[in-house]
């Protein structure tokens, strides 16, 4: 919702960069960034700078669903990792988990997307 699958979520502050980390929609729900930073470790110790950690996220996602039984799919690889974030852009579109049914559906809607994807997209 914010600029694609490009691991932007992953990046830390730094003196230029202000992370979506803390976005509104990501602060207190998304974690695990530990895991992500063990798996991009272990798979630059075996094969350098060819792995982005946003087709890391992709491969994880695909493993998670097939592993809680879920549908399989092929997931294409080649995603490149993002160099900034945008915190402004995360809070003004990425939906808190404290919205409302009504104010999801909308900003569902301004993505092109429908009530199935927000149910999918919720994992709940």
């Amino acid at each position: 919702m914010i600029k694609g699958c490009d691991a932007s979520i992953l990046l830390d502050n730094t003196a230029t960069i202000v992370s979506e980390k803390e976005a509104f929609g990501n602060n207190n729900s998304a974690r695990g960034y530990d895991v992500v930073d063990n798996i991009k470790k272990e798979v630059e110790n075996a094969c350098p700078g060819v792995v982005s950690c946003a087709d890391i996220l992709t491969i994880a996602a695909e493993e998670s669903v097939r592993l809680s039984g879920g549908p399989l799919w092929n997931v294409s690889l080649g995603r490149r990792d993002s160099l900034i974030a945008n915190r402004t852009l995360a809070n003004e579109v990425l939906p808190s988990p404290r919205e409302t049914f009504d104010r999801l559906e909308k900003l569902f809607r301004d993505q092109n997307l429908d009530t199935t994807d927000l149910v999918a997209l919720s994992g709940t």
